[in-house]
């Protein structure tokens, strides 16, 4: 099972015995075992995690602190948890494509832990993105830094609204519903709704739903679809995606996918395809990923002739457990 939560942040390993609450608070992603810089194991790597974190640390409590009531400490307990990644993804007709990409999230206990301050190098928090040479223009419009507040009514709330900035500098309010259904104990649906407003973009809508498959050897499938609603253009994306994990041992697994996106103007049509095979693996570090995945993609824009590459990738998570 080590390999499930290593590889996909969003997967749930569900016990027999699990309830859905059980599964709704199941930590969404790795938690890092950090080596203190006296560990007699660590090493200039952990130093460095170690002091980005506390750097992290510190200036979420500095924030945190604004909104404390007088005589209140309870902005000590605020921390950071996020991840930083960076990659190159060289394909023919396009050799310098380079990705950088980041999420962090805050908890601000100041606001009785309702309220999580989102910092992003897009607006969807809680997706992960395709390679950067399969954005459409939907995504490339999205991958603009963004920082946000989110209010949810418990920590286990389904439904969240946020307010922040981003887009091209636009201002933005958004509310979303999440949820899951577990059919057994290897079979679930995850699915999601969201409404936004832009200040020049104007109203747009997404809808998502994920069909996720455990077999009996870990083997994970699952079979994703999502459709964008795009009020400014009066047109909806589209995309289809279908995933398989094999895991290789506790600390490596492969990824395989075939991803296909289109939209409704000027007709029904499809706009790109890519396959890929993924190798992921943590071998030294619980916090540090390494990521190679080749991959061949077909673009209308470029006459769908294929267009070979690979995506070299580094993943370092920071942050502790409240």
């Amino acid at each position: 099972m080590a390999c499930i939560s290593l590889v996909f942040c969003t997967l749930l390993t569900m016990p027999a015995t699990a309830s859905q609450a059980d599964l709704r608070t199941s930590n969404p992603s790795p938690t890092p075992v950090l080596l203190s810089p006296s560990h007699p194991d660590a090493s200039w790597m952990d130093e460095w995690q170690h002091s980005l974190t506390e750097s992290m640390n510190y200036s979420v409590r500095q924030i945190d602190s604004f909104f404390a009531m007088k005589g209140s400490n309870r902005y000590e307990d605020a921390r950071a948890q996020g991840r930083i990644s960076l990659g190159w993804e060289p394909r023919t007709r396009d050799m310098s494509d380079v990705d950088l990409r980041f999420k962090v999230r805050v908890r601000l206990p100041a606001l009785e832990d309702r309220v999580d301050l989102l910092l992003s190098d897009d607006e969807n928090y809680e997706q992960d993105t395709t390679l950067k040479a399969a954005r459409q223009p939907i995504e490339r419009r999205r991958r603009n830094t963004t920082i946000a507040l989110r209010y949810r009514s418990s920590e286990d709330a389904r439904l969240s609204h946020r307010i922040g900035t981003g887009r091209r500098g636009q201002v933005y309010v958004k509310s979303r519903y999440d949820d899951m259904a577990a059919y057994s104990e290897r079979l679930a649906l995850f699915y999601d709704a969201e409404a936004y407003l832009y200040t020049r973009d104007h109203f747009g809508a997404e809808v998502g739903a994920t069909m996720q498959y455990i077999s009996d050897h870990d083997h994970v499938f699952r079979f994703n679809h999502r459709f964008y609603y795009r009020d400014r253009s009066e047109d909806w994306i589209w995309q289809h995606e279908g995933q398989y994990l094999q895991p290789v041992n506790d600390h490596t697994a492969m990824i395989y996918t075939l991803f296909t996106e289109g939209g409704s103007r000027p007709d029904y049509r499809l706009n790109e395809v890519y396959l890929s095979s993924k190798w992921r693996s943590n071998p030294t570090r619980d916090w540090l990923f390494y990521e190679v995945e080749p991959f061949v993609i077909f673009l209308r824009d470029e006459d769908f002739k294929p267009s070979y590459g690979v995506v070299m990738r580094i993943e370092v998570y920071y942050g502790s457990p409240r």
